[in-house]
């Protein structure tokens, strides 16, 4: 890796770490998915929501509340594989492709000592994978998403699980002339630690994503219909799109096959792929 000369060696051997606080250091990581919500009208298409993956603290501090899944860093790992571990031992979860979305040191953010924080996010399809919580968790659950704002510098966080609702506000700050985007967490219920400000910043980052990029197309399979590609859009932005013109911006993405959907309820639609640019 480097290769370090004579005076360096000799350096090292006096050298005194101990004159430095060694604060822990830990990966929280924030998986989203995007999932079918059941529609009583079967000749329309399903709705789209947007969820979390969380687990149910087993152990204090917050024992009962929900976090995302995460740990310390053990001996000789990297960041990237205390992550990719804990998302599995905590939900059985695997998930190779992590993007590093920002790393959290708010001083009092856990009440244990100091601990450092990397946080990672990801967009997988969730259907494909069966939970199974453990390690320290005490169960594992997709949260539906909603983030909105409530004032210009106030953000609402609801997640919505099966027999929990949790609810966060998070302060917008931004210095003029500055790109860079900080928040702050006011209060948070039923979310441990400063996980609510965590989910606030990626869920940003996802809408950043899907307007930059291709990762949407991770959501769906190998043929799809347009329809379904725009309430990829659509969920993720929190806003509806017009439908002549997500066609026209997305023309140069896909290309359409010979294909057409079938014993779906409703009328037969064209089938698309992703383009290869």
């Amino acid at each position: 890796m480097y290769q370090l000369n004579q005076e360096d060696l000799e350096y090292l051997k006096t050298y005194d770490a101990s004159k430095y606080p060694k604060p822990s250091v830990a990966a929280d990581i924030v998986i989203f998915s995007v999932f079918d919500e059941a529609n009583d009208n079967y000749r329309k298409l399903p709705e789209k929501v947007l969820k979390v993956l969380l687990v149910k603290r087993g152990q204090c501090p917050f024992k009962g509340q929900y976090a995302l899944p995460g740990g310390f860093a053990r001996e000789g790992e990297t960041l990237e594989q205390t992550a990719q571990r804990e998302l599995q031992e905590e939900t059985g979860v695997e998930c190779v492709f992590l993007e590093q979305l920002r790393t959290t040191s708010t001083v009092e953010r856990d009440p244990r000592t100091r601990v450092i924080s990397a946080a990672y996010m990801a967009l997988l399809n969730g259907a494909e994978y069966e939970l199974s919580a453990g390690d320290d968790a005490a169960a594992a659950e997709w949260f539906t998403v909603a983030l909105k704002k409530e004032t210009d510098e106030v953000w609402r966080l609801t997640l919505t699980g099966q027999d929990a609702v949790l609810s966060a506000k998070v302060e917008q700050r931004q210095q003029r002339w500055s790109p860079v985007l900080h928040l702050q967490q006011l209060e948070s219920t039923g979310l441990a630690f400063d996980h609510a400000q965590i989910i606030a910043y990626a869920v940003l980052q996802l809408r950043k994503w899907v307007t930059e990029s291709g990762v949407a197309f991770r959501l769906l399979p190998e043929l799809f219909t347009l329809k379904q590609l725009q309430q990829i859009y659509e969920v993720i932005l929190d806003t509806e799109l017009l439908a002549p013109a997500f066609r026209r911006k997305m023309s140069e993405y896909v290309e359409e096959t010979e294909e057409k959907t079938r014993d779906d309820g409703h009328r037969p639609a064209v089938l698309y792929r992703e383009s290869e640019l």
